[in-house]
């Protein structure tokens, strides 16, 4: 089983792919530094960053491959996951005019590989190495095993803390009517639902916490959260786009990475519709 990280030469993709070691040393599988070849592209900028990753991969004992394909970056990628059997592959993004416009991360995320997807938005180079707590956003109690899987072993690599941050969307006017009894039954609710996988994360011996919170709107509420807490890596669960780009206004995904203090990776189970 392999760990692919899409590799294109810049600072982005290199943090992305050493998020892709770390994760790749947890379970003991190689590494694929992947690069799809284009005109515009620097073949010279790629290989030495894979040389960075690869001088990384040593200290963690991680066998590396380098694999170069040429062709559409999304269908050159797309037909290699085909051929080799993959865990995840990690591909990194960057702010643009409109966030995903155009990017690779964009056209994979409309795809339905036959491997998990985790893409890497950098808003600090350095964090990778220095990750003292990842917060996984949840709604409510929904939880899936896939996100919680990559969540857990994201901390355990990482050496972290975890908290699961549990958001219950409510309007404004039941936001003025509940009272502290009913908001203490509420979590506590959540609490019990969410026990198996606190039980889960005991086990592993991995310090933990699950905070609650009650807002009207979901991505300001975890902007602020992470604006008023030390956290260095904020996992999402992906919100699958659509085959057909959008014409007008920014995804909830979009507007997250486009404003997110930390780094952030948006998780997609593999060939999850």
């Amino acid at each position: 089983m392999k760990v692919v990280a899409a590799v294109n030469g810049l600072i982005t993709s290199e943090v992305a792919a050493l998020y892709a070691l770390r994760y790749a040393a947890l379970y003991g599988y190689t590494l694929v530094l992947l690069h799809v070849e284009n005109p515009t592209g620097d073949r010279t900028a790629t290989e030495a960053s894979m040389a960075v990753v690869e001088e990384w991969a040593e200290g963690y004992q991680v066998k590396t491959e380098r694999v170069f394909r040429q062709g559409r970056p999304d269908a050159a990628i797309a037909a290699y996951l085909a051929q080799t059997p993959t865990d995840t592959l990690f591909c990194s993004t960057r702010m643009r005019s409109r966030f995903f416009e155009k990017s690779l991360s964009e056209k994979l995320s409309r795809l339905y590989l036959p491997a998990n997807l985790a893409v890497v938005r950098v808003a600090r180079i350095e964090a990778w190495a220095l990750t003292r707590e990842v917060v996984l956003p949840i709604r409510a109690e929904r939880l899936s095993v896939e996100k919680f899987v990559f969540f857990t072993s994201m901390v355990k690599t990482l050496g972290a803390a975890a908290e699961i941050y549990s958001f219950s969307q409510v309007s404004k006017s039941r936001l003025a009517t509940l009272d502290i009894g009913a908001t203490r039954e509420l979590f506590q609710r959540i609490n019990e639902r969410l026990n198996h996988y606190s039980q889960a994360l005991k086990l592993l011996e991995v310090e933990f916490r699950i905070k609650h919170a009650l807002a009207t709107e979901e991505i300001d509420q975890i902007l602020h959260h992470l604006s008023h807490h030390d956290c260095q890596l904020l996992i999402v669960g992906g919100w699958r786009l659509s085959r057909h780009p959008r014409l007008v206004g920014e995804s909830r995904l979009e507007r997250l990475f486009r404003h997110t203090p930390v780094n952030t990776i948006a998780f997609y189970g593999r060939g999850k519709k």
